[in-house]
């Protein structure tokens, strides 16, 4: 779709538009179009809510202002790469939980067996 749409200056009367036949009147108003005037004299034929965008076009901002406007400045976001062990860990927390419980325990149970036997 073109970015540069000619602005739309007023809407004709179906019986005036001169250029087209009367078939193609009808097969155009068939589809819903209304014959607008452009800025260059031309027949344009849109829908309702394209002749809605092109009046947006009226107030469109000026060449310049859109070239020396302050912009934001964003800079590139890196992505936070972590590394394989932290990746390990979150994944697997809860067994390596339990390992350790495990181990503790067994060691518990090495060191002191005349306290439990």
């Amino acid at each position: 779709m073109a970015r540069k749409h000619a602005i739309i200056l007023e809407e004709l009367d179906i019986d005036k538009v001169g250029d087209f036949t009367e078939a193609q009147k009808k097969y155009y108003t068939s589809l819903g179009f209304k014959p607008y005037l452009n800025e260059y004299g031309k027949v344009k034929w849109l829908k309702p809510d394209q002749h809605s965008l092109r009046i947006n076009a009226k107030f469109r901002r000026p060449f310049w202002a859109r070239i020396f406007s302050r912009r934001k400045v964003q800079f590139p976001h890196k992505r936070k790469h972590r590394p394989a062990v932290v990746k390990f860990v979150q994944s697997n927390w809860l067994f390596i939980l339990i390992v350790i419980i495990v181990l503790v325990a067994v060691a518990y149970i090495f060191l002191n067996q005349q306290r439990i036997f």
